[in-house]
């Protein structure tokens, strides 16, 4: 039978015992403080009468407790207001939960003790802990206070639980608490933590007591941004009245303007805390008005202009800074004021004026864009990898540089992103930025505050420019790994439903947002964004034709492969095809034919063997081929794959794959493919030394090609049993398959056969000892091979070429005789 709230509740307190009677009144929350919804972990003592220190919200606070208790490093507490400037009023945790590396040790410890869901054991032996020698395990009897089935569920699924509890029962599971306990999710903390005095503590009938001294806020959450303070000075010495810090959400754009006017000691402070939704804003009227009012005692006139003017006089006869943050929801998506606020530009037109003596800073993700307002753009970057690695120092992290790198690029600085995993590094991970990236690395959204901070930007673009919108998450389609960064068509082709002469329009707006970026001509986007554009792009409909789209631009886009990169991208409308479960167009993809500059009309998986990118294209065919169905594509894959394993010396695989190409081509009376086939097992069993098995398939080729539309394979055969017979012995057969080749040398087509018949009658000539026809052939194999970019054929004729300077006795290759 479930119970009720109260009695859950009422079962999270600790058993009343003698010991525990004098602290019980202490264990209950103080009903006179306002909760910051998070807890703390101590780090340095916390005494009666003396503050002592605690990790919360990825930061050291000092840390002050009304109740006269100790509490000591390692025991988690909750955060239960302020006192006064940073020093944080706390009392001891009353409920604990498990974190996610906790959970796992959890459960792997319930599994190894063998128990199951309703098992009472685990309930039995965490009531004899908290009530020593009053049980018996196995024997009905009274249960400690806390301890029950329900709570017993909550623990397994690191729900909150009495601290007493928590670490009975992970006592029980032989587990240490403190490396079990996870987190409470904190709520953002109060300005007051950084605002208010730094005063003495008083208590009833007790001198006053100064906490220990706090560190500076600037050793807690402003790190990086000396270079931005320097810049903004500059910006304000050349003039400017009116600065626009923009950038992307949790950069630190509000941030750095309260530590710029802070540092700069302004006389009067003026701030507009912008609404997030544009319905929700206050007129630039009532802002004006409530200035005027407040901070210099004035009553505004009844019209808008006449409260501009006095503010404008007030602003040039005294120094003030003025904060508006967040701007972006007063703005269309051309970055003007939309038009049920333009008083907005009125208000910063008098912010701008040369005469006042005032500096504006603004904050926005988004530009601003009006023509009759002189304001001057700031671009914030993200914080460099430095930062977040002395931020996450200061905060006890251990920082190992390589995983700090990866971190950091993952979520290219981000200033909130930097705090958040710093608490819950520190929280639930015992300080290991390893530990915490090696299980989260796939998951950059796994924390839910950097979830709602990216989905924000996708909110408010969706209401401002639904064009941009989808093409954002239609972005998400490409997988931004290998080929790192789009050409612009390549994001232009998403735009189906989107005029063309728009386009460039659409895409600049992502730019200005900082949604989507541009490097060195070509866009990318940021791994964060991409994570929620995929998933909002697999939810929409569209994943299937934003997937082709893609796939047709890459297919048509290069049109010839001359390096690596050209292949690589023409590989990707492969990914693009199996992201949609479109096999047979990702084979064709393999399969499709281009010229480049050593021949024509190319496969693309013999164009990955011919620029010695073996390896990627094994595993591409391998992935999909038992998936193909029977026809030209299947045999063809088997025929690459063949000469993939023959060129990587894998001899007996490659036979299997080729024996299998020629048995799908038989089927299908594909002629050419099982000349092929019977061609390529003969190279097989030559690598093999089976003399007559290779004579006999290069015999085969001849017959079924000889005087056809495929006698260029008769001719490659013929170089290939030149050399065989040469060896043999059969000086005049080898001489007869050798003038075959020298007469019809032109009709071979492809770079592979051209370059390995001039191997083969390299060796034929060096065979028949006519040393100085093989050095000619192997020299214009070598040059070829060169010409052609076929490094294995170069390869054999280096060989070849060393083998003839070997039988000279020439060591260093300059017999005159060649």
């Amino acid at each position: 039978m479930k119970l009720g709230l109260l009695k859950v509740f009422t079962s999270f307190r600790p058993t009343e015992s003698p010991d525990l009677d004098s602290k019980a009144a202490k264990l209950l929350p103080n009903p006179n403080h306002s909760y910051l919804g998070g807890q703390a972990i101590v780090t340095q003592t916390i005494q009666p009468l003396k503050a002592g220190r605690v990790q919360f919200q990825g930061s050291w606070w000092p840390a002050w407790c009304e109740q006269r208790i100790t509490i000591n490093p390692g025991e988690v507490v909750d955060v239960a207001g302020i006192h006064r400037n940073i020093t944080l009023l706390v009392e001891p945790a009353l409920l604990l939960r498990a974190s996610s590396s906790g959970l796992t040790r959890i459960n792997q410890a319930v599994s190894q003790k063998g128990w199951w869901s309703g098992d009472r054991r685990p309930i039995e032996a965490a009531s004899k802990i908290l009530i020593p020698d009053t049980l018996t395990i196995g024997m009905p009897s009274q249960q400690a206070g806390g301890i029950s089935a329900e709570t017993w569920d909550r623990f397994l699924q690191a729900k909150p639980i009495n601290v007493n509890t928590f670490k009975a029962y992970c006592e029980v599971l032989e587990l240490d608490w403190k490396e079990t306990v996870g987190r409470s999710t904190p709520q953002p903390a109060s300005s007051a933590l950084i605002t208010t005095l730094n005063a003495p503590i008083s208590l009833p009938g007790q001198p006053p007591i100064r906490p220990e001294q706090s560190l500076p806020e600037s050793n807690l959450v402003f790190v990086g941004r000396a270079g931005a303070i320097a810049d903004l000075d500059n910006l304000v010495n050349s003039g400017a009245k009116v600065i626009v810090i923009q950038g992307s959400g949790g950069l630190g754009k509000t941030t750095l303007a309260r530590q710029y006017f802070n540092q700069k000691k302004f006389g009067q402070s003026l701030e507009c805390w912008m609404a997030k939704e544009t319905r929700n804003l206050t007129s630039a009227q009532s802002i004006v008005q409530e200035w005027l009012r407040r901070n210099f005692n004035e009553e505004p006139g009844r019209e808008f202009g006449v409260s501009l003017e006095r503010l404008r006089r007030k602003l040039k006869t005294q120094k003030v800074s003025i904060l508006i943050d967040n701007l972006e929801p007063a703005l269309d998506k051309n970055g003007k004021f939309v038009e049920s606020h333009r008083d907005y530009a009125e208000l910063l037109r008098v912010l701008a004026d040369p005469e006042v003596n005032s500096v504006t800073l603004i904050t926005s993700r988004e530009p601003v864009h009006e023509a009759s307002v002189n304001v001057q753009p700031y671009i914030l970057p993200g914080l460099e990898e430095e930062a977040w690695g002395q931020f996450f120092s200061r905060n006890q992290i251990n920082v190992n540089f390589s995983v700090l790198k990866d971190i950091h690029t993952a979520y290219r600085g981000n200033a909130k992103a930097m705090t958040i995993l710093s608490s819950i590094i520190q929280m639930d991970y015992a300080g290991d930025l390893e530990a915490y990236w090696k299980e989260n690395s796939s998951d950059l959204l796994v924390e839910v505050e950097l979830e709602n901070l990216v989905a924000s930007h996708f909110s408010r673009l969706q209401q401002l420019y639904p064009e941009a919108y989808r093409l954002l998450y239609r972005l998400g389609c490409y997988r931004y790994q290998r080929i790192s960064r789009m050409p612009i068509e390549a994001v232009a082709c998403l735009l189906w439903d989107v005029p063309p002469e728009q386009h460039r329009r659409v895409i600049r707006f992502l730019r200005d947002l900082f949604l989507i970026e541009l490097i060195d001509g070509e866009y990318r986007l940021h791994p964060t964004i991409q994570a929620k554009a995929l998933e909002i792009l697999k939810a929409s409909g569209e994943w299937e034709i934003a997937n082709l789209e893609a796939a047709e631009f890459w297919t048509h886009s290069v049109k010839a492969i001359n390096t690596p990169d050209d292949a690589f991208r023409a590989l990707e409308a492969y990914y693009h095809y199996l992201q949609t479960d479109r096999v047979e167009l990702a084979a064709d993809v393999i399969l499709y034919a281009r010229d480049n500059r050593w021949g024509k009309n190319e496969p693309l998986g013999v164009s990955f063997y011919r620029l010695g990118l073996l390896q990627q294209m094994v595993s591409t065919i391998t992935r999909i081929i038992d998936r193909v169905k029977p026809g030209y594509s299947l045999s063809k894959l088997h025929n690459i794959l063949g000469d993939l394993y023959w060129i990587s010396g894998d001899i007996h695989r490659a036979i299997r794959y080729h024996q299998e190409s020629r048995r799908v081509a038989i089927a299908l009376k594909i002629k050419e493919l099982e000349i092929v086939s019977l061609y390529n097992i003969g190279l097989c069993q030559i690598d093999l030394w089976e003399v007559e098995e290779a004579a006999k398939y290069f015999k085969a080729v001849i017959s079924l090609a000889e005087g056809t539309d495929f006698h260029r394979y008769a001719v490659t055969a013929s170089a290939c049993l030149a050399f065989l017979t040469s060896c043999s012995g059969m000086n005049q057969l080898a001489i007869g398959f050798a003038k075959k080749v020298y007469t019809d040398y032109s009709s071979i087509r492809s770079s592979r056969g051209k370059g390995y018949s001039l191997i083969f009658l390299g060796q034929t000539h060096k065979n028949l000892g006519e040393l100085e026809k093989a050095h000619k052939m192997y020299s214009l194999a070598k040059t070829y091979a060169e010409e052609s970019h076929y490094t294995q054929v170069k390869a054999n004729a280096l060989k070849g070429l060393g083998e003839l300077y070997l039988i000279k006795g020439d060591f260093k290759g300059r017999s005159p005789i060649f």
